[in-house]
C-alpha cells in the first residue's frame, strides 16, 4: 500500500551532551565558591541545599535528553490514516482511523493552541510538544492530506 502522507512530529532537541556538561561544570564551579563563602561566613547550612540544585540541574538534563526520544507519526495510506505514538523508552501505541470519518481540529487558546484528530465523537490530542506556529503548519498540512 503506497503511503500519501508521512509525518513525523519530534519535540525539539536537547542541549547536546557536551554543551550540557558545560553549562553543568560552570554551575557546579560557581556553586563551589559560592559554598566556600558561605562555609567561611559559618553559614554551613547553605551547602546541602547547593548541592541539591546541582543535582536537580543533572536531573533536568537527563530528564531532557529522556523526554526528546519520543515521537508521533501520522500516515495517510489509501482510505486509513495511522497514527503511532513511541514513548521515550520506545513503546508504541498505534491507532488507525478511516480516513473519511476522521477531521483535524484546531483548538486557538492562550497561550497554547491544541491539535486534535476527531473521529465521530472521540478526540485525540497531537502535537502535544509543538509550538502554536507548527501546531498551525501541522494543522493546514493535515487538513489538506484528509481532504484531498
Amino acid at each position: 500500500m503506497a503511503t500519501d502522507f508521512d509525518l513525523t512530529l519530534r519535540p525539539p532537541p536537547p542541549l547536546p551532551l557536551g554543551s550540557a556538561k558545560l553549562v553543568i561544570g560552570v554551575t557546579a564551579f560557581v556553586m563551589l565558591f559560592a559554598g566556600l563563602r558561605f562555609l567561611l561566613l559559618g553559614a554551613w547550612l547553605v551547602l546541602p541545599f547547593l548541592l541539591v540544585d546541582l543535582a536537580l540541574l543533572v536531573w533536568a538534563f537527563r530528564s531532557s535528553r529522556t523526554a526528546a526520544r519520543a515521537f508521533e507519526r501520522l500516515r495517510l495510506a489509501g482510505q486509513e490514516l495511522v497514527v503511532e505514538r513511541t514513548d521515550p523508552h520506545g513503546r508504541t501505541r498505534r491507532w488507525t482511523l478511516p480516513r473519511s470519518w476522521t477531521r483535524v481540529e484546531l483548538e486557538r487558546h492562550a497561550p497554547q493552541d491544541r491539535l486534535w484528530l476527531r473521529h465521530k465523537r472521540k478526540r485525540m490530542l497531537i502535537g502535544k510538544h509543538l509550538n502554536r506556529r507548527e501546531r498551525r503548519e501541522v494543522y493546514d498540512v493535515l487538513a489538506r492530506a484528509l481532504n484531498g
